[in-house]
């Protein structure tokens, strides 16, 4: 028996969004409308980084849906091969199913980069959840794709804008929209005054979002200290991360700060080397590299007047000094092999 189609009802709402019409799978949506969908025609976003609600969280949200049904539409990808995937809603979908129902409200998009869709994911959840009650992979994460978007122009932040409408649709001001990103405040600046935290913070958090889910997932475990695994980001290399990681599931190593120092320290300076790293985790390393960059030799002024004149120019003074060495080794070495 075929899946029935969505079916759609007027609804006086978003009249800002431009929802395209699904081919073939659905029928038209009115201009600000919405759609109610068998949860068996949605997806779960690919690799969706969000934890669904567990416990007293979940057993909420199974009572309102209960009292009350599913208040806030579900945002659905339409993609181009046909498929409905969930951009927010997961747990309004998993709470509703719990509650007994088999479909309900959607708004549908389409014409959708998945970059674009990344966003709709990020920012509902922020806008939707607990700042404090995430994990700090989830908020890495949010804030990361935030802040990228911040810094975007154009067509992202016409999407922020349409998202924040989405979710406040009768909360922004004129003056007062995602659309609107030139803030006098820097963008780490004002994600900080929006999630409360400081501009390091937010910027720890956007650095720890580049480590791979094996170890990012330890910090939500507190096996890997925050501080440390901002440390650990800066080793840069997926290849070396995922030794790392590898390492420590089947030898049961740990990474504490002073090692993640060292690995930070190792890599800057090129020497982390697939030996460097099990030499780091098993404790065998504990200083770090010695410094490979040529030191750095400032000349008093006094001795550069007492050699150049006022009128000459620092780049006329380098090569006059580095004649002057080449020569001076020059009869050194002549000297040596004169003795």
């Amino acid at each position: 028996m075929a899946t029935p189609k969505p079916k759609a009802r007027f609804m006086d709402f978003q009249e800002m969004l431009s929802i395209d019409t699904p081919q073939d799978t659905a029928p038209a949506p009115v201009q600000g409308g919405i759609l109610e969908m068998d949860f068996s025609q949605m997806e779960s976003f690919p690799n969706h980084r969000f934890k669904l609600y567990e416990g007293q969280q979940l057993d909420d949200m199974v009572e309102s849906v209960c009292q009350f049904g599913i208040l806030l539409p579900i945002i659905l990808w339409h993609t181009e091969d046909g498929r409905y995937i969930i951009l927010s809603g997961h747990n309004r979908k998993n709470a509703a199913q719990l509650a007994g129902l088999t479909q309900g409200p959607v708004i549908i998009r389409e014409n959708l980069t998945h970059e674009d869709a990344v966003l709709i994911v990020t920012e509902t959840n922020l806008r939707q959840r607990s700042f404090s009650d995430m994990s700090h992979s989830e908020r890495a994460y949010c804030l990361a794709q935030h802040y990228e978007a911040m810094k975007c122009q154009g067509k992202r932040n016409d999407l922020l804008a349409e998202i924040e409408m989405l979710l406040n649709p009768h909360d922004t001001s004129e003056n007062e929209t995602l659309a609107e990103p030139q803030h006098k405040l820097k963008s780490r600046e004002k994600l900080g005054q929006d999630y409360g935290l400081s501009r390091d913070k937010v910027a720890k958090y956007i650095r720890i979002s580049n480590l791979i889910d094996p170890l990012i997932s330890r910090v939500d475990t507190e096996e890997i200290a925050f501080l440390a695994a901002y440390d650990l980001s800066f080793v840069e290399d997926t290849a070396k991360q995922q030794q790392i990681a590898d390492l420590m599931e089947s030898d049961s190593y740990k990474v504490d700060m002073k090692k993640a120092e060292l690995f930070h320290s190792y890599y800057e300076t090129g020497k982390l080397t697939d030996t460097a790293v099990v030499q780091i985790l098993s404790g065998e390393k504990t200083r770090k590299p010695k410094s490979s960059k040529p030191q750095s030799v400032k000349i008093k002024p006094a001795v550069i007047s007492k050699y150049f004149t006022p009128q000459q120019t620092p780049k006329e003074i380098e090569e006059t000094i580095d004649k002057a060495l080449a020569l001076y080794f020059e009869q050194q070495n002549q000297e040596v092999v004169m003795t």
